[in-house]
């Protein structure tokens, strides 16, 4: 078995089993192995019957980027597989060291195809938003990856959770504020605006970089947009988040 056909199934593996692999040297793969394994990994997801559902963003902060000695930030696949119904309760024994992530989700309304698009053009592609949760999970022990192991890991892309979609319009950004709650105590709020990597700017970045590498965005893809808050370590309670007007609740389980 060639080294990435093993690696794939060894994260395959820790992912059905909830255990975590150690962790490799940092440079054991670059961002573009990485990328290829990601790749390939989503290719055999979807051989036996996943649908690729949209993307997600990280490293979207210098800080994190320049930890890893890279420009921009990175991406990850969604399927439906990963996708949480609202409301629900999601057993923590199916994850391995989950981190939760609260996030302004856009939903394609239109499929674009390689070329040129202004921000402007990319925005005009969106016809919906919504709150979400992403719940990141690690394949590698203790969060302790390089980049190209990260991206091999899928960018850690765990499970999500989309609350209502509301029709967007630009304009509407800088009124859209949130609170994320734990049992009732609060655990942070702001404006999705008010931050360095606005989800903006990291939509337009994930879908230019998509349409470079010859991968087209389809109609009713959903694009995570980086983490609002700090990803908070996961622990047996109910979270809610306030965001555009509504409430969306997930509960964690032992």
């Amino acid at each position: 078995m060639r080294r990435e056909d093993d690696l794939l199934v060894r994260l395959h593996d820790a992912g059905r089993t909830a255990h975590p692999l150690p962790s490799l040297a940092p440079e054991a793969y670059d961002v573009s192995a990485g990328y290829a394994l990601q790749r390939e990994a989503l290719r055999r997801r979807q051989a036996v019957g996943d649908r690729l559902t949209g993307w997600k963003v990280a490293f979207a902060g210098r800080a994190a980027q320049e930890r890893f000695g890279i420009d921009e930030p990175v991406l990850g696949a969604l399927t439906d597989a990963m996708a949480l119904q609202p409301g629900g309760t999601v057993p923590l024994a199916r994850l391995i060291q989950p981190k939760l992530e609260i996030e302004l989700a856009f939903v394609l309304g239109r499929a674009l195809v390689p070329g040129f698009y202004s921000d402007e053009d990319i925005l005009a592609a969106i016809s919906e938003i919504a709150p979400a949760f992403e719940i990141a999970d690690c394949r590698w022990q203790g969060w302790r990856f390089g980049v190209g192991a990260f991206l091999a890991d899928n960018a850690a892309a765990g499970l999500y959770c989309l609350g209502l979609r509301v029709r967007f319009t630009p304009d509407q950004l800088s009124q859209v504020n949130y609170r994320l709650e734990c049992d009732g105590a609060a655990c942070g709020e702001g404006n999705v605006l008010a931050r360095e990597d606005t989800p903006v700017a990291n939509l337009c970045w994930l879908v230019r970089r998509l349409l470079a590498d010859g991968q087209c965005v389809e109609a009713g893809q959903v694009v995570l947009s980086g983490s609002l808050l700090a990803p908070l370590d996961i622990k047996t309670a109910e979270y809610r988040l306030h965001m555009l007007g509504m409430e969306l609740a997930l509960f964690f389980q032992r």
